[in-house]
């Protein structure tokens, strides 16, 4: 008896799971936990982006990182800005100014 072999069912099996994760719909909330996971990755994507600067392209804005780590997390942004404006105003200020 056969059995088929077990690598196109992993990967059957992962591309699924990919495709189930990238429809997950955004978190409602934000937690301490959320903010702090968003925060380190723009602390290292800006560090990366300092890495691999290049002449011709400007580098990414703290805002645009802090963005997309929000986007990549599946965090509201609007809820993600007034966590990080309640926890740490003078990082909010550094990244919005004085928006609301």
């Amino acid at each position: 008896m056969h059995l088929l072999p077990s690598k196109p069912i992993f990967f059957i099996g992962l591309v699924l799971l990919s495709f189930l994760s990238f429809c997950a719909p955004k978190k409602e909330a934000v937690s301490p936990y959320d903010l702090k996971r968003v925060l380190e990755r723009v602390a290292q994507a800006r560090i990366q982006t300092g890495l691999t600067a290049d002449i011709d392209k400007p580098s990414p804005s703290d805002r645009e990182l802090f963005e997309e780590a929000c986007d990549i997390y599946r965090l509201p942004i609007d809820k993600a800005k007034q966590a990080l404006k309640e926890k740490n105003e003078s990082l909010y200020l550094s990244f919005y100014g004085n928006e609301s």
